[in-house]
Formats: structure tokens, C-alpha cells, sequence
């Protein structure tokens, strides 16, 4: 069972100022974005089979899918340090259902939890390079629990013309007001519940990576944004 934290004074008021005005500043920069989704039929037609739906998507590039998919119950695991406290008190508030868990604390957990999700039907959204990286790197748990379920890994991404980047380790993109922008939904990828003589996790993981990193790039290719140093950093 996951313990109760105790935040200091400076946190408390830090996670009240968040999940105050998180959840309307998220809004509003979404709202002001004129973008385009595409590829939302690989959604329905995964969400239809009823095995479950594992969004995966880069940790830089979670905000627009935050505000495009708020309100439909999405279920999202998110580590228990500060920032994932944070991300908790903004993301509940405007929909979603959370898990707890990271890599040091809680993770089997969580894993767990979203995992019975997706027994049941429900969609799920992954940050497989998530919560501290490093960049574009896909840890295990994803495959895991497409392997265990059946359920299709779906990329999920976007890009925007004007936006600014946070100088943390996954160059968090935030769109501009008024920018044009594209979030669209890649094809699905199936893991086989058991790998044959010639496959193995890592070559899994590898195909997501490059898969994710093509996806970004297509897209920021039509935003007109150069082509970032690609790979783990």
C-alpha cells in the first residue's frame, strides 16, 4: 500500500497554486491552438476490440494531449515524487484517473493497478520515457503490459509551428496562443504474449523507440521545426 507524504509548508502552497491554476492554464493554451487530430480512428478501432488501449507518448510532448483528451476518464500512471504530485492534482481536475507508481517506489503498485485496467476495457496513456528519463527512451513497463494484455501500443504526439521548449531533460514543448499545431494518433503495435526464438524485449523496445522518434519527427517536419538531435541523451 502506497504511504501517505508529508509536504512541507512551500509544497503545500506550491501543489495548491498547481492544481488551482494548472488545470486553467492547460485549458486556455489549448483552446487558443488551432490544431489539427488526425489518425483518431486507430483510437476507436482499438477501443472497440475492448482489450484495452495503451496511448504511449513522449514526456515532452504530453500537454496538448492532456486538453485534447480530458473529460474521458483516461487512465495515466504517474510517479509518486513532487512532480508527479503536481501532475496529479492538474490531470484530475480535468478528467483523469491516476495511478501511483515510479521506478524506485510503488512501481508494482501501480503496475498492477494499470494493469487491471486494461483487463477492463479502458484506455490508458503511457509516458514511456517517463518521469526522469532519459529522453526517448523506453523503459520495460509499456511492453509489459502490452505483452500481458493484448492491448495495441498506440503512439500519440504532436507538434506546434510556434511553441516554446523548457530546458529540462525531455525539451518539454508548450504550445504558443494562436500557433498552428497537428496531434495525431500512430498506427497500432502488438506485443506477442510470448516472444519467438527471434525476438526479445529489447528488440521490441528498439521498434517502439524508433517508431516514436519517426513520429515526432514526421510531425515536426510539417510544423516546420528542425530536426532535433534524436535518440537517448
Amino acid at each position: 500500500m502506497t504511504k501517505t507524504i508529508k509536504y512541507s509548508f512551500k509544497q503545500r502552497i506550491t501543489l495548491l497554486i498547481a492544481e488551482t491554476l494548472g488545470p486553467i492554464f492547460i485549458w486556455l493554451l489549448g483552446v487558443l491552438c488551432f490544431y489539427k487530430e488526425e489518425g483518431s480512428e486507430h483510437l476507436t478501432n482499438a477501443a472497440n476490440a475492448g482489450n484495452g488501449v495503451i496511448l504511449t507518448i513522449w514526456h515532452g510532448r504530453m500537454l496538448l494531449p492532456i486538453f485534447h483528451l480530458r473529460k474521458r476518464g483516461i487512465v495515466s500512471l504517474v510517479s509518486l515524487h513532487m512532480d508527479g504530485e503536481i501532475i496529479t492534482r492538474i490531470v484530475t481536475r480535468l478528467g483523469y484517473v491516476i495511478r501511483r507508481g515510479s521506478p524506485r517506489e510503488g512501481s508494482r503498485e501501480g503496475f498492477k493497478a494499470i494493469l487491471q485496467d486494461l483487463k477492463e476495457g479502458r484506455i490508458v496513456s503511457m509516458f514511456p520515457d517517463g518521469p526522469t528519463g532519459p529522453r526517448h527512451f523506453v523503459h520495460d513497463g509499456v511492453i509489459h503490459l502490452a505483452r500481458l494484455t493484448g492491448a495495441p501500443i498506440i503512439p500519440l504526439l504532436f507538434s506546434s509551428q510556434w511553441n516554446w521548449r523548457a530546458k529540462s531533460w525531455d525539451k518539454f514543448m508548450i504550445m504558443k496562443p494562436f500557433s498552428r499545431a497537428v496531434l495525431s494518433f500512430g498506427e497500432p503495435v502488438f506485443i506477442p504474449r510470448r516472444f519467438s526464438e527471434t525476438e526479445s524485449l529489447e528488440g521490441y523496445r528498439e521498434l517502439i523507440k524508433q517508431k516514436l522518434i519517426a513520429f515526432e519527427e514526421k510531425l515536426d517536419l510539417r510544423m516546420n521545426i528542425p530536426i532535433e538531435q534524436s535518440g537517448a541523451e
